[in-house]
Formats: C-alpha cells, sequence, structure tokens
C-alpha cells in the first residue's frame, strides 16, 4: 500500500539491504532486477537533485549469483554513470559466459567500467580465453646444474627462459569456481 523501503535513501545514512532468493526456483527472479534497477536510478537521483551528485555515504553493492537474479535494465549504462555519485556494483558470476548470455553486446562494456576483477579459477573456455589475453605469459626461469664423475670430472650450467600461459595456472588451481567483476571508485576494496 505504501513504500516501506526507502530505497533512494540507502545513502543517506549506513544501512545493509539484503535480497535474498531461492536459489533453485526463479519465479520471483524478476523482482531482485527489477529492485536493484529502482536503486540504482532512484540513488543516482538523490545524489544528484539533494547531495549535488554524490552520496555522502558510499552505497556498495554486492550482487552474488548476478546471473540468475535476471537482467537488470540498462545495467551498461548504470555502470558506467553510478560511481560518479558514490555507489557501486560488485558482480560475482561463475563464468563470463553467464554475463554475455543476459547482456549479449552489452557484456564487454559492462566490464569495461569495472575498474577490478578477480578470478577465483575455472574451465569455462571463454572465461579463460579472456584472462589469458589480458595476463599474457608469465616468464619461468629455469637454472639447471650438472656434474658428471669419472676420469675427469665435469661441470655443466644450463640457464632457460620459458614462457607459460598464466591460464594455465588458473585451471591448475584447486580454488572454488567464482568470477567477479567489480565496478568501484578507485580507493574502493
Amino acid at each position: 500500500m505504501y513504500d516501506e523501503l526507502d530505497l533512494d535513501m540507502l545513502g543517506d545514512e549506513r544501512t545493509a539491504l539484503f535480497l535474498i532468493m531461492s536459489d533453485t526456483d526463479g519465479t520471483f527472479a524478476f523482482l531482485i532486477s527489477l529492485i536493484y534497477s529502482i536503486l540504482f536510478n532512484r540513488l543516482c537521483e538523490r545524489a544528484d537533485d539533494v547531495y549535488g551528485g554524490r552520496l555522502p555515504v558510499h552505497v556498495r553493492c554486492l550482487i552474488d549469483e548476478a546471473a540468475n537474479i535476471g537482467q537488470i535494465p540498462n545495467l551498461e549504462r548504470l555502470m558506467a554513470t553510478i560511481r560518479s555519485r558514490e555507489i557501486s556494483a560488485c558482480l560475482v558470476l561463475q563464468a563470463q559466459s553467464q554475463l554475455k548470455a543476459l547482456y549479449k553486446d552489452n557484456m564487454d562494456t559492462i566490464i569495461g567500467n569495472c575498474d577490478a576483477s578477480l578470478f577465483l579459477g575455472g574451465k569455462e573456455e571463454t572465461t579463460l580465453k579472456s584472462w589469458n589475453s589480458l595476463l599474457g605469459k608469465e616468464t619461468i626461469d629455469m637454472y639447471n646444474t650438472s656434474v658428471t664423475k669419472g676420469n675427469q670430472e665435469s661441470h655443466g650450467q644450463n640457464f632457460q627462459k620459458l614462457g607459460k600461459d598464466m591460464t594455465y595456472l588458473l585451471v591448475k588451481s584447486s580454488v572454488a569456481l567464482n568470477f567477479t567483476w567489480t565496478g568501484t571508485r578507485s580507493a574502493g576494496f
């Protein structure tokens, strides 16, 4: 009958808001994405209209399982504009392909507007290719010595530099599969 969430007030004082839904039934997932859309728009309006462009308290949205809440309307545009208003979004995904499935051509824009990325391991090909192109090769220094004993003792030394794809190390990681993009300000976490 009336608004009791007051989403636009979250940037006025320290507040924790938890949006929880079933991880097996996505019937009401659209409500979570709708709430995020309204939250971002209301906070931007409040920052502009009341506080001259910046909220007094930074609002950080940790959006775990971002692929399972449905598409947040205009997320690519929001990710590009909310940071200047003291709002940030941290999208937690299992794989980059999930973001591609939801946001199609806007995936690169969303990723590009995040100033930090964290990869905890995985085997999904699109994600690994992306990280491989970002990380390049690691240089491994190998230093071998050998001693041969017989009538005459001989010593040998071999020094090599090897280039190894960094994703090899990521795939071999035993860390749980998780992928995070964060759209935060520079001084963020």
